[in-house]
Order: C-alpha cells, then sequence, then structure tokens
C-alpha cells in the first residue's frame, strides 16, 4: 500500500508541476504590471517594445480638452526650470506617486540631454503608475529588461536612451511610440501625450 501511493506520488507531482507553471505564466502574460523586451534591431539601434501598458482610464486621470487622437502634445518651452519642477512634483503627488520626491531630477535630465521635461514622468505614469506598479526595482517605464540602482538612476538612464531617438527627429510622443511600444503604438503615443498635457497644466 505504502509503494502505491508512493507511486502514485511520483505521477502525480509533474502533473501538479506543469499546471502550476501553465498557471503562473498566464498569469504573468496577462498581469497590469509592464513588462519588456529589450531587442536589438538590425540597424543596431535599441528598441524597447513594452509588453503592457497601464490603461489610462482605469488610472482615474482628470478629464482634460485634449485632441487624443494627433498624439501630440502642447508645450511651448517657456515656464521656468522651478514652474516645470512643480508641475511634475504637484501632478504625482495627486497619483500617490514615489516619483513625485524627483521632481527635479526629471527636470534636470530633461534639460541635460534635450528633451520634454514631462516626457519621462508621463511615460512613467502609463506604463507604472508613477511607479507604484514596476515589473524590475526603480524601473517605471519598462525599460529594458532589468532594475536600476534608484529612482534617479532609472530617470536619467531613461532620458539618455530618448535622447538618442530626439537626435534623430523622433520627438514626439506618438513617433516614440512606435520604437518604444510597437504592438500599442497609437494607444501607448496618446496616452503619454495625455498625461503630458495635464503635468503641464497644473
Amino acid at each position: 500500500m505504502k509503494n502505491t501511493l508512493q507511486i502514485n506520488k511520483k505521477k502525480i507531482l509533474p502533473v501538479i508541476t506543469g499546471v502550476l507553471f501553465v498557471a503562473l505564466t498566464l498569469k504573468s502574460v496577462n498581469e497590469i504590471s509592464p513588462t519588456s523586451i529589450l531587442n536589438q534591431d538590425l540597424s543596431g539601434e535599441i528598441t524597447v517594445y513594452a509588453a503592457n501598458t497601464v490603461n489610462i482610464e482605469q488610472m482615474n486621470i482628470e478629464n482634460l480638452d485634449v485632441d487624443k487622437s494627433k498624439g501630440t502634445a502642447t508645450y511651448t518651452g517657456n515656464s521656468s526650470i522651478d514652474s516645470q519642477t512643480e508641475n511634475i512634483r504637484k501632478y504625482l503627488n495627486k497619483r500617490n506617486s514615489p516619483l513625485a520626491k524627483y521632481a527635479e531630477e526629471f527636470v534636470k535630465a530633461a534639460n541635460n540631454y534635450g528633451i520634454d521635461y514631462r516626457l519621462v514622468a508621463a511615460i512613467s505614469v502609463v506604463e507604472s503608475s508613477g511607479g507604484i506598479y514596476c515589473f524590475r526595482p526603480y524601473n517605471a517605464w519598462g525599460w529594458g529588461k532589468s532594475g536600476f540602482n534608484s529612482w534617479k538612476d532609472g530617470i536619467w538612464a531613461v532620458s539618455k536612451g530618448l535622447s538618442k531617438y530626439y537626435s534623430s527627429g523622433v520627438n514626439t510622443p506618438r513617433k516614440i511610440a512606435y520604437r518604444y511600444c510597437p504592438p500599442n503604438a497609437v494607444k501607448w503615443g496618446n496616452n503619454v501625450s495625455y498625461v503630458m498635457n495635464l503635468i503641464e497644466n497644473q
């Protein structure tokens, strides 16, 4: 009887393990938190594929009269560094984002790399609700396959990466979307533009 029970356990264990593996795989594929794959294409250019983005409507973003169909964000570039920092801080604080404390880093990195000051903060909101749901440590952007050592490192690394897009003329959320999130480019670009406008109108 004992030998029969052990044989049955040996047969059942692989079946249970297989079922659990399939269930965990399906769960990770369907999770809301962002995942991404960093691919190298034939031209040698690094492209980030964000497999899942947070649905903007699910994030209770305030209503704003924005033409989301164009995937553009209106920004005059005239606001001061202090007001830019305050805009990011206010918006991220409203979302209870851990990145709100790093508003000045977003602006410094953007100015250093010549990108829109709102872009990296907006991507963090679309990808992870502003750092609340990260798929890797300190990676609020679905950037690459690994985490960062700190929020500051993440902000600067992503800003630097996006500056390479800018230098080749890919300098709006809609244009960036086709490299950053090809499977969902139009929606991703519209969502990033929408959040950028919300940041600007704080």
